[in-house]
């Protein structure tokens, strides 16, 4: 299985300082007291903070059934459904998504017509990689290449870039400070693109990423070409509890160019689950999520009785 560089992800370091042309672009306006956007923040307190929000991570693995809403500007919506595994290994968090681009259905002669699946496994952190196969093309899983990670997928304006969230483990930072955002305490950081990665750098510039102080969790994540010009806005749109557990509902994914939106909504979901290795392994990727069996087992905290 040949990996793509190990600069993939969300969900989840060299201390530098902005010498970019970027910096016209990158400004952001204090609106409170507190903020220290502006005032050289403290790189090792940025360092500190980034290390916890990369840390976290939810208890035990999840099935989310999800929805792609697609709204581009000037057409009429659609709908794309699909479905999540989830989990967190020892490289990182790890994820098995059947995207349905076709639904399975019945030509004017009654003939059935077959779905179109596209099958994901995507493996984040630090040794990242990512593999897909389409239901209807012959052949083996094949591992996506780093030249390709930033195309839409399924028509939608998420990419597996959006997806993956490489840039949360990228090396080389700026603690850009605090500032109020959405009414609470916000932590900016600019992500450089890796040096080896020549590809990526020819496209983008620059990340910038709004992790909450008070929840560390990404709620925005902001996109740059090398110009720094803004390309995409990634944010969470809705919030919900499920099993004990906060998830967002909605993810809205924006092209800052053309101004079309797809929200990632999830329709349903279940926390808190033991799934199966196999479930994460390329064989996988042979068959549908719906026909494959994956047993509803959910992880058990015992205390020892003295």
């Amino acid at each position: 299985m040949r990996q793509i560089p190990a600069f993939c992800f969300s969900i989840l370091v060299v201390l530098v300082f902005a010498t970019s042309t970027l910096e016209g672009q990158r400004r952001v306006t204090r609106i409170s007291p507190l903020d220290t956007v502006g005032e050289a923040p403290s790189q090792k307190l940025g360092w500190e903070i980034l290390k916890q929000f990369q840390s976290m991570g939810w208890d035990g693995g999840y099935r989310w059934r999800i929805q792609l809403k697609i709204m581009p500007r000037r057409e009429k919506s659609r709908y794309i459904n699909g479905i999540m595994y989830g989990d967190r290994n020892a490289q990182g968090p790890i994820s098995r998504i059947d995207i349905i681009e076709r639904p399975a259905d019945v030509d004017s002669e009654g003939n059935h017509i077959q779905a179109s699946v596209l099958r994901l496994l995507l493996q984040s952190g630090g040794n990242a990689y990512a593999m897909q196969l389409h239901s209807s093309e012959p052949g083996p899983p094949i591992a996506i290449e780093s030249d390709t990670m930033l195309e839409n997928i399924a028509g939608s304006e998420f990419s597996l870039f959006d997806i993956m969230a490489p840039y949360v483990y990228w090396p080389r930072f700026e603690y850009e400070g605090r500032r109020t955002f959405r009414g609470g305490p916000t932590h900016l950081f600019w992500m450089y693109p890796p040096d080896e990665d020549n590809l990526l750098r020819e496209k983008i510039g620059g990340v910038r990423l709004h992790i909450s102080d008070q929840f560390n969790v990404l709620t925005q994540t902001e996109i740059f070409d090398t110009q720094g010009e803004k390309l995409k806005t990634i944010y969470i749109s809705g919030v919900k509890k499920v099993d004990g557990q906060a998830i967002f509902s909605g993810m809205d994914a924006r092209n800052e160019i053309t101004r079309d939106k797809t929200r990632l909504r999830i329709l349903d979901a279940t926390m808190g689950l033991e799934l199966p290795s196999s479930l994460f392994q390329a064989q996988s990727l042979i068959d549908d999520l719906q026909n494959q069996r994956i047993p509803d087992v959910r992880l058990e905290d015992f205390q020892s009785v003295e």
